[in-house]
């Protein structure tokens, strides 16, 4: 916390999943930042083993663990959170914060309001924008949301901001949590489903992956690395991100209404509407700061993957 604020004494946080990926690196940031770490999972072997690791508290039992917490996160699968964030309410202490980091928060942020009303408690949510492989958190992107508007609530969120950014990480802040769903099926949904389909379409090809190697250009060579880096990540969290994110399901229809298009224009060999897609994107993106750079990126990148065979 700050030097001498008055919330110094505020440092007691329970992760609820906290033997998973992304509740391990939260441990660790508060760990550095002079928390008290209770973690909770139901794997207790698992809990055990990732508590000693970290040099953090564990508890076995769910209760237990929130009851003197002054902040309790909850780092589980979507789909789980929200029943999550309502068995745990009642048990949370007077004035404690609550707060999850789900990657969808449209229903989560609902709960999250409703326990606040029901529960002398408060509440926030956050979305890192990292998976647990991250080894340097530095200019990273920390979305906060559903952040209230009050003196004592303002000064612990503070103190909460000063923390990440002194991490590295940088935090931006959301009022509504359909616009960031809709905002997430674009940049998270949107880039894994094309990844997915990318590698189905060649493995349906019937042609060894192996062999494409042989005559693979740089193009075809970054999208697969792309393509298998998401297929070794968790298939739950990525097709809850899809499957419950009806923002998402808008997208699936018109990327089909996408293709067939497509599909004409080379068929009929329709080369100025063809073009359409090129100066269309262009000038969609022309004032991205990456865009000029954009090809030296991409051999910086192929040179680097070449030296580090």
């Amino acid at each position: 916390m700050k030097e001498g604020s008055k919330e110094m004494n505020r440092n007691k946080i329970t992760i609820i999943g906290g033997s998973g990926g992304m509740g391990k690196i939260f441990a660790q940031i508060f760990k550095r930042n002079g928390f008290e770490v209770t973690i909770y999972a139901r794997n207790e072997e698992r809990l055990e083993k990732v508590a000693n690791e970290l040099g953090v508290n564990y508890e076995i039992s769910l209760q237990e663990s929130v009851l003197d917490a002054d902040y309790v996160m909850i780092s589980i699968p979507i789909s789980s959170t929200v029943e999550m964030i309502y068995e745990i309410a009642p048990y949370l202490k007077k004035d404690a914060f609550m707060f999850d980091i789900t990657s969808l928060k449209a229903e989560v942020v609902k709960a999250l309001d409703d326990v606040q009303k029901r529960h002398p408690i408060n509440t926030f949510s956050i979305h890192p924008m990292f998976g647990p492989g991250v080894r340097n958190l530095v200019d990273y992107n920390l979305i906060f949301l559903n952040l209230r508007d009050y003196d004592d609530y303002n000064a612990i969120m503070d103190d909460l901001i000063d923390i990440f950014k002194k991490e590295g990480l940088k935090v931006s802040f959301m009022e509504d949590a359909e616009y960031h769903d809709k905002i997430m099926a674009l940049v998270l949904g949107t880039p894994h489903m094309f990844n997915i389909l990318f590698l189905e379409l060649i493995r349906i090809s019937k042609i060894p992956l192996q062999d494409l190697m042989k005559f693979t250009g740089t193009t075809f060579l970054l999208q697969k690395i792309f393509a298998e880096s998401i297929i070794q990540r968790e298939v739950e969290m990525f097709g809850e991100i899809e499957m419950k994110n009806s923002e998402f399901h808008k997208i699936l229809s018109r990327f089909q209404k996408l293709v067939e298009k497509y599909k004409e224009i080379i068929l009929n060999q329709d080369l100025s509407e063809f073009e359409g897609f090129f100066s269309k994107g262009e000038e969609y993106v022309k004032d991205d700061e990456h865009f000029k750079k954009s090809y030296n990126y991409f051999y910086d990148f192929i040179r680097r993957l070449k030296k580090e065979k």
